[in-house]
């Protein structure tokens, strides 16, 4: 699962899921996507889920990019030929860091 964010009105909309085949769509419209590592489970380890991705997006004809975000534990996928911008990034990281937090706080009141 991945949380892509679009640009809309010069702002990045809330985050939303999108399943790992259909990142290669996202991106060939133009969205990016930035992944949280702890969504990768037991199930995959980052080298493998990016193979993935790049696979599919293969398949739409999409040259797929990848950027780490190390001290956020997140990537950054995107398409090659249409790059957000410094500024979408850090709203899109900021929309998932506040995700991030909502669930922790979700966590610590169910306890």
């Amino acid at each position: 699962m991945v949380y892509p964010g679009t640009v809309m009105d010069d702002r990045v909309t809330e985050p939303y899921l999108v399943g790992q085949e259909a990142i290669a769509g996202e991106l060939s419209r133009g969205k990016w996507c930035v992944y949280l590592h702890e969504w990768l489970g037991d199930e995959y380890d980052l080298p493998t889920w990016r193979m993935q991705v790049a696979e599919h997006a293969a398949e739409f004809g999409v040259d797929v990019c990848f950027m780490d975000i190390p001290r956020k534990d997140m990537t950054l996928v995107a398409n090659a030929h249409a790059l957000p911008s410094f500024e979408q990034v850090t709203q899109s990281v900021a929309a998932l860091e506040h995700y991030r937090a909502t669930v922790a706080d979700r966590r610590r009141s169910a306890q």
